[in-house]
């Protein structure tokens, strides 16, 4: 998504778009590409889609996982 962004639009704009979206997504349940299941306690404001994630086994950061992605959100 981020790669798409940047070719075809206005960069600006979409990165205030996407950091406003994505720090509406605080507090939610999402799943990664990995199908684990965790619930985002925090946004990067530099890197919105690599966000800081509370999981079963203790805390996940996207950024430092670069193979995974949030696949899709559960919600709560």
């Amino acid at each position: 998504m981020n790669r798409d962004f940047f070719g075809k639009f206005n960069p600006k704009m979409l990165l205030v778009f996407n950091n406003q979206l994505m720090g509406t997504l605080v507090g939610k349940e999402v799943m990664h590409t990995n199908q684990q299941i965790g619930t985002i306690i925090m946004i990067n404001p530099y890197e919105p889609l690599k966000v800081l994630m509370k999981i079963n086994s203790g805390i996940l950061d996207l950024r430092l996982e670069k193979e995974l992605q949030i696949e899709r959100i559960i919600g709560k």
